[in-house]
């Protein structure tokens, strides 16, 4: 990303070269050549010969109508006539021209949260960008894009352009101008759409759940309608597979998106490309390149999605008796068999802390993985809480759970090994808190519950360092800190006070509107309540007999590397 932006100035200053030659005798020619398809590049280093010094400066309007001729002949990175409306001037947000920062904090965000949220497509998108075309890219989607990067923004770098910078008050600039942008009575656009979600992930890290839910509800909803221009069939893909960025109630996610393809029409040809751990404005001069596989990523999680949003539907359909054991234990066959079919060069195989390719894990691999432990915990865990599930049924139910929550524990301590806890997804933050919650409810000695407790709590505040960081994780502490003590659980010592300290040195107090802010309920567990009157009365007694039928007879023909599909029906019936 930072090489791009990199490229984008040096292409503004072709186009800069460009706008004062048309204004000598030579503009005819200059002209004709965009007519015939010649690029920035090379029109500019044919000119650089002769710099035109001394001109005086255009007046905005000559200015935006020789950039509009210029653009209706210009080219876009991969040799195409780019398409919308051409955005005046250079900038893309009037809250800062500072344009390190904006390359620092659009860096961030490629880097962090576009791999592991792709809402759209990031050629597309940087094809617009360069070329100042609103089709792919517009003044308020680059505004939210910013705003997110400002909760990983870390004003202790070592930079002085960033002193006086306040993350928390640029982000809710960013966040009010393109709030500002977004038009209220038109037919919604993709870039639309994209601002809509991205706005979601940036108020739900502020501890806004209620508005960042409306957000979701509003991207969805115009996913519903019919879009007003015709865009590529790859750029609309990628934004429709979004709709699985979060495990809400069905109701929210339309059909079209649950149904829609996954990625049959986008090129994966990039999915070998860099990622780079950038961090720190001046990281790109230093830091190592790994295989990123985003797209790839991208792919395998819209799939998982797809399975989440079926558990979803069983697990909240609305009927009395819906859950049966053959319905849980068939979502549970679906998602074995999404990790079996997981490409080799993304999958996680066991004892990955100890293996060769630990230095090649890039971040979002890890949160794939996590996403997919929790799943599965969330399929299992209301069981545990039926009172008819007794004996050897409810142990089995219960390994499975416990043992997707340490696999997703080992995989949350290798990201905060690795790239640490600061920079992971906000929507992470709440997956910490399943697997941390189940451990210590269901395996308070392996791992033991007080690290477990130690764990989350030290990650959590890691995640809300300083100004900026993710504001929720404050809340969010506090209500697992709540649930540890109930389960008779002790805080450390060092831990029981003093996180999220203010200057004056006081601690926050968490009322019930910021749980309730934070998770949109008072709790982060899952409504088990209400799942449990929707489940089949005879299901605890149906529950071995389905389990020979659909996971061990699949399991006869079909090999997974999941560990918990290998207990067999005996385990069910042998105490």
């Amino acid at each position: 990303m930072i090489k791009e932006i990199k490229d984008l100035r040096e292409k503004n200053s072709w186009v800069d070269l460009i706008l004062k030659a048309i204004r000598t005798s030579e503009g005819g020619e200059i002209i004709e050549r965009l007519r015939n398809g010649e690029s920035y590049e090379t029109i500019s280093q044919s000119l650089r010969t002769n710099p035109f010094p001394g001109f005086p400066s255009l007046s905005p309007n000559s200015q935006l109508q020789l950039t509009r001729a210029i653009a209706e002949y210009g080219m876009d990175m991969e040799g195409e006539r780019t398409a919308g409306n051409l955005i005046p001037g250079h900038g893309w947000t009037s809250v800062t021209h500072n344009q390190d920062l904006i390359d620092h904090l659009l860096a961030l965000y490629f880097t962090w949260v576009h791999p592991v949220h792709m809402l759209f497509s990031e050629t597309h998108f940087m094809a617009s960008f360069k070329n100042r075309s609103d089709l792919y890219c517009t003044k308020a989607l680059v505004n939210t894009i910013l705003a997110m990067g400002c909760h990983l923004f870390q004003v202790g770098d070592d930079q002085s352009v960033w002193q006086g910078v306040d993350p928390n008050v640029l982000r809710e600039k960013f966040m009010e101008e393109a709030r500002s942008l977004i038009p209220q009575d038109e037919r919604p656009k993709m870039t639309t759409i994209q601002s809509f979600a991205i706005m979601f992930l940036v108020d739900l890290a502020t501890g806004k759940g209620s508005r960042a839910s409306h957000y979701l509800r509003l991207a969805a909803d115009a996913l519903n309608t019919r879009l007003e221009f015709h865009y590529s069939t790859e750029a609309m893909e990628v934004t429709r597979a979004w709709g699985g960025l979060t495990y809400q109630n069905p109701n929210i996610i339309p059909a079209m998106m649950r149904n829609a393809e996954v990625f049959d029409f986008v090129t994966l040809n990039n999915h070998d490309g860099l990622w780079r751990f950038y961090r720190h404005a001046g990281d790109y001069d230093s830091i190592s390149e790994h295989p990123s596989s985003a797209v790839l990523v991208a792919r395998e999680s819209a799939k998982l999605m797809r399975q989440v949003h079926k558990s979803i539907d069983l697990l909240y359909d609305g009927r009395d008796h819906a859950i049966s054991a053959r319905g849980l234990l068939q979502r549970y066959r679906a998602y074995l068999d999404w990790e079996r079919d997981l490409p080799d060069m993304i999958s996680l195989p066991l004892g990955i802390a100890r293996a060769d390719e630990i230095e090649q894990l890039v971040p979002h691999v890890l949160s794939l993985h996590i996403q997919y432990h929790i799943a599965q915990i969330h399929l299992f865990q209301p069981f545990l809480e039926l009172p008819s599930f007794t004996g050897p049924t409810r142990q089995h139910i219960m390994s499975i759970a416990v043992d997707h929550a340490r696999q997703a524990y080992e995989a949350l301590q290798l990201y905060q090994e690795l790239y640490s806890s600061r920079y992971q997804p906000s929507l992470q933050t709440f997956c910490l808190l399943h697997t941390c919650d189940t451990l210590i409810r269901y395996s308070p000695n392996i791992p033991l519950a007080s690290e477990v407790v130690r764990f989350c709590l030290t990650n959590l505040e890691e995640t809300s360092d300083g100004r900026g960081g993710f504001a929720v994780c404050g809340p969010l502490q506090e209500m697992f800190r709540r649930t540890a003590v109930s389960l008779g659980i002790p805080i450390p010592d060092d831990l029981s006070d003093g996180f999220g300290r203010d200057n004056r040195g006081r601690s926050p107090e968490y009322s019930s509107d910021d749980f309730l802010d934070a998770c949109t309920r008072l709790s982060y567990r899952q409504p088990i309540d209400q799942i449990i009157i929707r489940m089949d009365p005879t299901i605890s007694e149906d529950f071995a007999r389905e389990w020979k039928d659909v996971v061990d007879r699949s399991n006869s023909s079909t090999e997974s590397s999941d560990r918990s599909q290998n207990m067999r029906i005996s385990d069910l019936l042998n105490g």
